[in-house]
């Protein structure tokens, strides 16, 4: 069992949100390390609520951290207490507010736009598909539509349609290019996440089986590429 009116912090990686956890468990600190049954009492909310606040991974309501804040600071020995009051609640509000954009996800919409930018600029070969040597044949995925994007679990799964070998040529990542694209993508929605691209073929690959080597080889040499 742990000791009265302790409180175990939540394992966060750096971040807003670990520091408005560090900022309440301050002030229980300072305040006598007041138990959960009185703050919840005081906030009208379940001690509950008031303990998973304190010691949960997930972010809580701004109501919810808001409360326990100012009530544990009102009991903090100040020389000014209505400057620390407002201290706190802006501290609070601030800390609370980057916490939410840090932990929220981009919307799917906003999503699909970068990476659909992003797939178009790969395809004129600018920006990061400039990166590295011996790269695909880019002009190649301005042939391949999309089929769907979707985002499940921090992962993007990018399926587009395929219309011919020297497109899956392109498409199925022989140099790598995926984790440049994936990189590309997270830069621009300045958020982690991991993009997992797939094609379909659009066409008989039974009736058309694929070329040999060299007809890629030759291929790449038709249209510049080294």
């Amino acid at each position: 069992m742990g000791r009265p009116g302790h409180i175990t912090k939540p394992d966060l990686p750096p971040g807003a949100h670990r520091e408005l956890v560090d900022l309440l468990h301050d002030l229980h600190v300072r305040s006598g390390r007041m138990s959960m049954r009185t703050i919840g009492e005081l906030t009208r909310r379940p001690h509950t609520t008031v303990h998973k606040a304190l010691s949960s991974p997930e972010l809580p309501d701004l109501h919810v951290v808001m409360a326990i804040g100012l009530v544990l600071a009102n009991v903090v020995r100040s020389s000014d207490q209505d400057a620390l009051l407002d201290d706190v609640q802006e501290r609070i509000e601030t800390l609370w507010k980057k916490a939410a954009h840090e932990g929220r996800p981009p919307a799917v919409g906003t999503i699909l736009e970068v990476v659909t930018e992003t797939w178009a600029e790969f395809s004129r070969g600018e920006g990061m598909a400039s990166w590295g040597i011996n790269l695909p044949d880019y002009s190649q995925l301005a042939r391949c539509p999309f089929l769907s994007v979707t985002l499940r679990n921090g992962l993007v799964t990018l399926v587009v349609s395929t219309p011919d070998w020297a497109a899956i040529n392109a498409v199925e990542d022989p140099q790598q290019w995926h984790r440049l694209f994936e990189c590309a993508v997270i830069k621009k929605l300045d958020y982690f996440l991991h993009v997992w691209v797939e094609h379909v073929p659009g066409f008989d690959t039974i009736a058309n089986p694929c070329p040999p080597p060299s007809y890629f080889a030759n291929l790449r040499a038709e249209r510049g590429v080294p």
